[in-house]
This record gives C-alpha cells, sequence and structure tokens, in this order.
C-alpha cells in the first residue's frame, strides 16, 4: 500500500504582499490602530474610509493610485 501525500506538498504556495505605494506619504494614513501605533502604512484601514469598508484593493495590493491621496506635510 503507498502512503497518500498531504495535500499541500503538491499545491503552489503564493505569498504576494501588499503594496500601498500612495500610502507610504498621504496625510490620510493613520497613525494609531486598535490602540496600537503604526510605523508602516500595510494596514487595509485608513482615515478615508470607515469600518467596515477598507482600501479598495487595486491600492492596497497592486499600487494604484488612490483617488483621496494627499501629501502629508
Amino acid at each position: 500500500m503507498s502512503e497518500k501525500s498531504p495535500r499541500w506538498e503538491s499545491e503552489m504556495w503564493n505569498t504576494i504582499q501588499p503594496n500601498p505605494k500612495a500610502c507610504e506619504t498621504c496625510m490620510f494614513r493613520p497613525t494609531e490602530h486598535n490602540g496600537l501605533k503604526l510605523d508602516r502604512a500595510d494596514t487595509d484601514t485608513c482615515v478615508i474610509y470607515e469600518e467596515p469598508e477598507t482600501k479598495p484593493h487595486d491600492v492596497y495590493w497592486d499600487g494604484a493610485d488612490c483617488e483621496y491621496y494627499e501629501a502629508a506635510l
């Protein structure tokens, strides 16, 4: 009898990271989320979008321009 191997041994794993380019210098980037200070812009929250809304998929994942972008002073 042959042993059946786990399903994940034959699957390709994909580790796509968020790419919010416009958010890195945006004035609407949150500095705090759930009581924690944020250093990076890769959170899907934004001052413009109120929960349950989040950043558009293409802005958050693909680095597209955001219609609300304003450079931080």
